[in-house]
């Protein structure tokens, strides 16, 4: 199974190693942190996990949106 493109309105900034700031439109939605030991977890603004992937871009990828399937 491939995973979806990202979004153009996703952006992540690396303030520092192994941390990523998610936003979303330019507005701030949450986290990724983790490295490859230990995993990585998307977290959104209250620090509420969503998810604990393998790596990095699978974390990123838990931020694209489902789209609706009619």
């Amino acid at each position: 199974m491939t995973q979806p493109p990202l979004s153009s309105d996703i952006t992540f900034t690396q303030p520092s190693p192994w941390v990523w700031h998610v936003s979303v439109g330019g507005r701030r939605v949450g986290t990724v942190n983790g490295d490859s030991v230990v995993g990585f977890i998307a977290r959104d603004m209250n620090y509420l996990s969503i998810g604990r992937y393998f790596s990095v871009e699978a974390a990123m990828q838990a931020w694209v949106p489902v789209s609706d399937s009619e």
